[in-house]
């Protein structure tokens, strides 16, 4: 799996805006040093790179004041494209910016990486600046969502949560909520005073449940990723405990790791969806569950 981090050396950084330089000016004859500008020592700066040390996506944060951060430079390299790595890039810069109680995110996209945004909640505002007289840019917006995981869709993330209390209001009561919904991963954490059992670690109920939930939600999205809408029911599960959980619960699926055709529930009234989730403590996996999940139209 790729791992968001932060230059440190100097070949580190001659890597970054080397990229930088590479995606974003070369092409427009630009020469080396117009990558960067006066803000480059108090901005915040992430990339990614593979096992041979080759930096394969970067990304900046500044702020513009108190309240508004801004995402520049965002650059992947070509070869690399399709990986979820500017995904990753954009998702890190934002939990800094909300971390550090920003109130919303601005950035000023190129036509061709409109739909990205869109799809991570950023809302197109207006027409901007044209660079080099050929690339149109255009300012977007992205409010601070109720919590900071909510990065893809967090208006979809927000409807899962408010359907979970109030349909089924146990998963209030064991403190069961989405943290973060990504391009690749969907996870959840739960309440461990909730669901303690005499051996002060989670009940075993309580684990099967939050990966019940988890696996739900999951289906639910990839239904609204196809703009599809049924009813979804657990038809059959299995699971292995491999550990006690003794302190913080989490659920978690990746998402190219579920199977089912969802086309089917419009051609034939039912589709199933098959899940794979994965039960945490912390980093320390605890239980490995798969879910077969049966959608209805409704």
């Amino acid at each position: 799996m790729f791992q968001v981090s932060t230059p440190q050396s100097s070949e580190d950084w001659q890597a970054y805006y080397q990229l930088r330089w590479q995606v974003l000016r070369a092409p427009w004859g630009e020469p080396r040093g117009s990558e960067q500008d006066d803000l480059e020592q108090e901005a915040e700066h992430r990339f990614i790179k593979n096992k041979a040390g080759e930096v394969l996506g970067v990304a900046r944060l500044h702020f513009n004041n108190q309240q508004q951060a801004q995402v520049r430079y965002m650059a992947v390299a070509e070869g690399n494209r399709n990986q979820h790595i500017g995904s990753r890039l954009l998702h890190e810069l934002e939990k800094i910016a909300w971390t550090q109680d920003a109130d919303e995110l601005v950035l000023f996209a190129r036509e061709r990486a409109l739909e990205f945004y869109k799809r991570h909640g950023y809302e197109l505002k207006e027409k901007a600046h044209l660079a080099y007289d050929d690339v149109q840019h255009f300012k977007m917006i992205k409010q601070k969502p109720s919590e900071p995981g909510w990065f893809r869709h967090p208006n979809w993330t927000q409807v899962l949560q408010n359907t979970w209390r109030e349909s089924i209001p146990i998963s209030d009561a064991m403190g069961i909520k989405v943290e973060s919904y990504t391009d690749w991963q969907f996870t959840t954490r739960a309440d461990l005073d909730a669901n303690l059992n005499l051996h002060n670690t989670m009940f075993a109920g309580s684990i099967y449940s939050l990966a019940t939930l988890t696996g739900w939600g999951a289906t639910y999205l990839a239904l609204k990723e196809v703009g599809l809408e049924g009813n979804i029911v657990l038809a059959d599960a299995s699971i292995r405990y491999l550990k006690p959980l003794n302190n913080d619960p989490r659920g978690s699926v990746d998402l190219s790791g579920c199977k089912g055709k969802l086309s089917e529930l419009e051609s034939e009234g039912k589709a199933g969806y098959l899940v794979p989730v994965e039960i945490y403590d912390g980093e320390t996996l605890v239980a490995e569950f798969e879910g077969a999940f049966k959608i209805i139209k409704s």
